[in-house]
């Protein structure tokens, strides 16, 4: 008997489970008959499954719910699969009715009727007679599971539809309705994805006349920049994070709302989120029948909104409407305190007042007053103002012409702001700020200067504007005055002092003309300047009257160790490339050489100095080569012209040397003490000479000079009884005398 059961239960539960896969086609004329009895509309179905497991019932596929002809043409729905649960009790009796329908991934289209009757109103009644025929049946339990709903208002389809939607719409008794939605409002000329997600649940309820509806509705936390798309495609340039509950509830006709709005994280779209939070109480009134919604919020409040939205799902049209009276700054701190940790403990007082009105056809309008601004963060850090005012005109942003108090010293300003752009210009004027104070502030607040910041010292007047373009660096431009100012230079021993200096900013070019400097026991005048189109993008520029080579080699020694070469380039911008920076170094007398001029610059490793030139004794000295930094110098040039003892000098010569520096080359005097003397030489730095090769031409003979003499004491040179030259050697130079 035990077998019998087990036997029996296993070919109940084998029959259950291939239930999904026994076709049941057969039944297609009833389930499509039914169907259409329950909705009221004409349904096109495909293949059928039979379903017992969930309790019976049919699975079908490619289902078209067509519309009724006074509403439109096109279906009211296409359902990828279609699950219907039947009715025990109707099979009991004979009838085959549904207790539920679920449409999977459907395209669901709602339809208004030009008197403001809905295509979806039909399938909240009982049907007395289907289409074909047969008597109605009452309205099965609907669930739509990731459907999208599309809008069509007076046989105009709308752009805005809900994307991912779940919905479960059951009957209560009584003509009452429980509702429960889940979906994402989303717009078809936008990406395919949604743009916030909304969750409803609540009643609807006949009441004999109008019916009445009862919602908890929430909108779960969503960015409010893709909040903002819904209704325009500008970028408000404010972002953060919304979301909101309501309280939804009256005819269906005339709905009241009564709701609360949570904002955190709002930022400008050029700063990082706050984590600043705020929560505004709202009230409003929709009209489903004119597609007409106002929201207003607390009217007692310091900072309160006005929003209206009509045609929403047609024409959509807006208008928000922002009103400040006696609003403290104090309790918008957090919302206002730029990004970084210099700002932690900032203070912030004043008052605002103003009014603000915006629309999707009209651009910003208004205008507010600032009042007894008084900003403080860190030490010593304070921003003050009597008034500021500024005005909101076609989407702009101006902030008239003020003073302020930056650190005690006033600063003259003026800013304006594209919001559609968005862009932003601001202008000022200081006759007068401490370098250390003023770099703070830019670089707390992210306006980079990087040789400001770098200036240890000095003061800076003048005119300045700065501005930026969508998320581009700031554009600096403006013409300033540097005095007593101090710069540590790594590539440098000393730091640089700039008594006095012209600035020209434009934007990625800057200047310094004019410039008195010195470091060490260098004193010069000079220029500067940063270009980026530029092969070497930096030029320092050293003239002096006087350069003493102790001093020069002393200053320099950072640079020919090989720690760097202008790196930075005195500080602007970000770390350079090796090779984006060069100096020019000038000077009237380098040790025994006048008119002394030089370029240099870094490419790895290797210094290049190129155009060397000096004169000496009316002559002149060329010369150009390289340098490995910390390692070999390699140098080739001429002497020509040199007068010396009635004649005059000629040479080429060779610069070699690591650790120490060595000259050779071929010298000819031609004149003076003899017709013509020529010969080789070479010298190193640390006090050792050697000749060679010695020759003189004596009134048209040739005679061999003879050379004697230690390399590191005095060199003779003798040519007979003719002539004797002596050489003195000592570190870093050599003296010859004739006899």
């Amino acid at each position: 008997m035990k077998r019998k059961f087990w036997i029996l239960l296993l070919l109940v539960l084998a029959a259950l489970a291939g239930a999904p896969f026994l076709k049941a086609d057969r039944f297609g004329p009833r389930i499509r008959s039914g169907l259409e009895n329950a909705l009221g509309r004409k349904v096109e179905i495909g293949a059928v499954r039979l379903h017992l497991l969930t309790g019976p019932g049919f699975s079908v596929r490619k289902v078209v719910i067509h519309e009724r002809p006074e509403f439109s043409a096109e279906p009211f729905a296409y359902v990828d699969n279609l699950v219907v649960r039947i009715r025990l009790l109707g099979l009991l009796s004979g009838k085959l009715e549904f207790s539920s329908l679920r449409l999977d991934k459907p395209h669901v289209n709602l339809m208004r009727q030009a008197d403001g009757a809905w295509n979806v109103q039909a399938l909240l009644a009982p049907q007395t007679a289907a289409p074909g025929g047969g008597s109605g049946a009452p309205m099965p339990e609907l669930e739509v599971r990731r459907g999208r709903l599309n809008f069509k208002i007076d046989d105009r389809k709308s752009a805005y539809y809900f994307t991912d939607a779940d919905i479960d719409f059951s009957s209560v008794g009584d003509g009452n309705f429980d509702i429960w939605f889940v979906g994402e409002m989303a717009r078809t000329d936008r990406m395919a994805r949604g743009l916030g997600r909304v969750t409803a649940r609540g009643r609807l309820r006949d009441t004999g006349g109008e019916p009445k509806l009862n919602l908890d509705a929430q909108l779960e936390r969503s960015a409010l920049q893709e909040l903002a798309q819904l209704v325009g495609p500008r970028d408000l340039g404010v972002h953060g994070v919304v979301k909101s509950r309501a309280e939804i509830s009256g005819p269906v006709s005339a709905l009241a709302i009564k709701g609360q709005l949570d904002l955190t994280e709002l930022h400008h779209w050029t700063q990082p989120p706050r984590a600043a939070a705020s929560s505004v109480g709202y009230t409003g009134r929709l009209e489903l029948g004119a597609q007409s919604l106002r929201l207003e919020t607390d009217a007692k409040r310091p900072l309160r909104a006005k929003v209206t939205l009509d045609k929403y799902l047609t024409a959509p049209r807006w208008q928000v409407e922002a009103v400040a009276e006696a609003l403290s700054l104090n309790d918008m701190a957090e919302w206002l305190r730029p990004p970084g940790a210099e700002f932690n403990g900032m203070k912030l007082a004043g008052t605002l007042d103003g009014r603000v009105t915006a629309s999707n056809d009209m651009a910003a309008n208004g205008a507010a007053t600032l009042t007894a601004l008084d900003w403080t963060w860190g030490e010593g850090s304070r921003l003050e103002a009597a008034k500021l005012e500024a005005e909101w005109s076609e989407g702009a942003v101006r902030l008239a012409p003020a003073t302020l108090e930056l650190d005690g010293q006033p600063l003259q300003v003026e800013c304006d702001w594209a919001l559609s752009a968005p862009s932003w210009e601001c202008k000022g004027a200081s006759k007068g700020h401490d370098v250390r104070k003023l770099g703070r502030w830019m670089k707390a607040l992210g306006l980079r200067a990087a040789w400001v910041e770098d200036l240890t010292a000095g003061q800076l007047r003048g005119a300045l504007a700065v501005g930026q373009t969508g998320m581009d660096s700031p554009q600096w431009k403006g013409q300033l005055e540097l005095r007593n100012a101090e710069l540590p230079v790594p590539e440098l021993a000393a730091p640089v002092k700039i008594a006095a200096a012209t600035v020209v900013w434009q934007q990625e070019r800057l200047s310094m003309p004019t410039m008195r400097a010195s470091a060490g026991g260098l004193n010069w005048a000079g220029a500067y300047r940063y270009d980026v189109g530029a092969t070497r993008p930096h030029r320092l520029t050293i003239d002096a009257d006087l350069l003493a080579i102790a001093e020069l080699e002393k200053v320099l020694g950072p640079m020919w160790r090989g720690t760097g070469f202008l790196s930075r380039a005195i500080g602007l911008g970000e770390k350079v490339d090796s090779g984006a920076a060069e100096i020019d170094l000038r000077a009237k007398r380098l040790g025994i050489v006048e008119n002394f001029r030089a370029m240099v610059w870094r490419e790895g490793e290797k210094l290049t100095i190129q155009g060397l030139s000096g004169e000496w004794r009316g002559g002149k000295l060329t010369g150009e080569g390289v340098a490995r930094l910390g390692g070999d110098v390699e140098m080739t040039g001429k002497v020509a012209g040199v007068a010396w003892e009635g004649g005059v000098v000629e040479s080429d010569w060779k610069l070699t040397g690591r650790g120490r520096v060595n000259v050779a080359g071929k010298a000819r005097l031609t004149g003076g003490l003899a017709e013509i003397i020529s010969g080789g030489y070479q010298w190193s730095s640390n006090g050792r000479l050697q000749v060679s090769g010695v020759e003189g031409l004596f009134d048209g003979r040739k005679v061999a000079g003879k050379v004697t003499g230690s390399g590191e004491g005095p060199v003779l040179i003798e040519f007979g009884e003719l002539l004797k030259l002596r050489a003195v050697v000592t570190p870093f130079a050599v003296t010859v005398e004739g006899r």
